[in-house]
């Protein structure tokens, strides 16, 4: 097949030269280019497509970068060769440093920036092109607020206090130097942002292109994310709330046991999906990274061993040999890598697209029954939980009480979602319930993972809960002097 996306790289291009992005500058300090180029791209309705499909490619390009920081740290993932990247090697070992090159929040801005520069000039475009309605500004910039409040999300979770950014950086006179704002303020910001959003967006027109419905934000998408907010700050009810909105919706549901596996292959779950990551390797530079980086699937078909997989101990502990996500002998790895789930065939070189799914039904479902359970409705929490495992091939045991349900709730998180991004927040967002009462989940995680000369130096760093947030990167602080590095690293 002809690889053919030439519309969306030429805006993204253009889009890119718009607010001035380099690769030598700080993401706080990119400007515009002349008053004319301005004039002349932000004029007609295709320009503001074309600026969303550029926000959209800037967040699928950084999701490896969220795919790993969402497992790097945590139990369930490893690597399984010599990358030749110590410096995630060292993050996943805790030997975390300011100055390490893959700490960096860059691509996350960056993103932030197209939303914003979009909502800004989407103001112009109105004026000019009477074609361009109301209506349809609403709906991109509620498209925008959603991949806005996302990043932050991620931000929020990896170095808990960052500089809130909500204007474009498209002018010398604004503020290029913010200081960090405090963790409550940005998840403020998140809130208001996906509450805009819906209201903006509108009702859902289900669309017959599963591809573009499942690959774009909508009303369910923004309530998804917004649960997901709630509970992890803590406010059970809401989270609740919005995973009711969802279930009631008659929209969603699980894929059986029979098709779980067209949740990866051939993906955008009519059923489950809520929010994917999209990637085609029909079109150019739309391949997911996962396989060029780790995967080892290359353009001539040639395959290699995996560079990454599921730890064997964690696997035993976790998975029973009738839990249909062990992908038989396979291991959860093989989402990725399959075509079928239990067959030996792997996917071919045009075939590298599978994709990484940011929500689907079974998230609701335990993210309810995890609320249940914080506000002791352990019955009704058990009722959502059998519903995943069930579905998995197992026979559920009910569980009795609040404390075994969180552990439980954590575990079959750790199954469901192996390898998708989500366990590094998992097991935070539960270590820092309660000011941080359960910490020892990420002290016993992270010193169960080291070897014997390490734990005695770990056992004191991983005391200090800051020691659970990344640092500031090095080249950040040196530009910035209105950025104060995270207390743990400033030693």
């Amino acid at each position: 097949m002809k690889k053919n996306n030439t519309y969306t790289i030429r805006i993204f291009l253009v889009f890119i030269s718009l607010i001035g992005l380099t690769g030598c500058t700080d993401w706080l300090t990119v400007k515009p280019t002349s008053g004319l180029i301005k004039e002349n791209f932000w004029t007609k309705t295709s320009d503001v497509e074309g600026a969303l499909a550029a926000t959209y490619d800037s967040y699928r390009d950084n999701s490896l970068n969220a795919f790993i920081w969402g497992e790097l740290r945590a139990d369930v993932f490893t690597f399984t060769e010599n990358i030749s990247t110590p410096s995630l090697e060292n993050i996943a070992g805790s030997n975390i440093s300011p100055s390490n090159s893959a700490i960096s929040w860059k691509e996350f801005y960056q993103t932030i920036n197209y939303a914003n520069t979009l909502m800004h000039y989407s103001n112009d475009v109105l004026a000019k092109d009477h074609s361009f309605t109301q209506e349809m500004k609403d709906r991109i910039d509620g498209e925008a607020l959603f991949l806005r409040a996302l990043n932050y999300f991620y931000l929020v979770r990896l170095w808990k206090d960052v500089p809130l950014v909500t204007e474009p950086s498209i002018s010398d006179t604004g503020n290029l130097f913010l200081p960090k704002s405090p963790e409550h303020e940005i998840i403020n910001q998140i809130i208001t942002d996906l509450n805009s959003a819906r209201e903006k967006i509108g009702p859902v027109i289900y669309q017959n292109n599963l591809t573009y419905f499942k690959g774009k934000a909508n009303r369910y998408s923004i309530m998804a994310l917004l649960a997901d907010v709630y509970l992890w700050n803590e406010q059970y009810q809401k989270c609740i709330d919005y995973c009711d909105s969802i279930i009631n919706s008659g929209l969603y549901g699980l894929e059986p046991t029979a098709t779980w596996f067209n949740l990866y292959n051939p993906g955008n779950s009519l059923a489950e999906s809520i929010f994917e990551i999209q990637f085609d390797d029909g079109l150019d530079n739309q391949e997911n990274p996962i396989y060029s980086n780790y995967l080892l699937i290359s353009t001539d078909g040639t395959t290699g061993t995996d560079c990454i997989g599921t730890k064997d101990a964690v696997m035993k502990t976790l998975f029973s040999t009738e839990d249909i996500r062990t992908c038989g002998i396979n291991g959860p790895i093989w989402k990725y890598r399959g075509i079928t789930v239990n067959s030996s065939v792997i996917r071919g070189a045009n075939q590298r697209d599978a994709n990484f799914i940011d929500y689907r039904y079974a998230d609701i479902l335990l993210m309810k029954a995890e609320a249940l359970n914080e506000l002791d409705n352990i019955t009704e929490a058990n009722e959502f939980l059998r519903l995943t495992e069930e579905r998995a091939g197992l026979s559920y045991v009910e569980v009795a009480n609040k404390s075994d349900m969180r552990t439980a709730i954590l575990n079959e998180r750790a199954r469901e979602f192996a390898l998708e991004g989500k366990r590094w927040f998992d097991i935070l967002r539960a270590a820092k319930r309660n000011h941080f009462a359960n910490k020892q989940l990420i002290i016993d995680m992270i010193l169960s993972g080291a070897d014997v000369a390490q734990q005695a130096v770990l056992r004191t760093k991983v005391l200090d809960t800051m020691s659970y947030y990344l640092p500031i990167p090095e080249r950040e602080i040196l530009y910035n002097p209105n950025l104060v590095q995270n207390p743990y690293y400033d030693r």
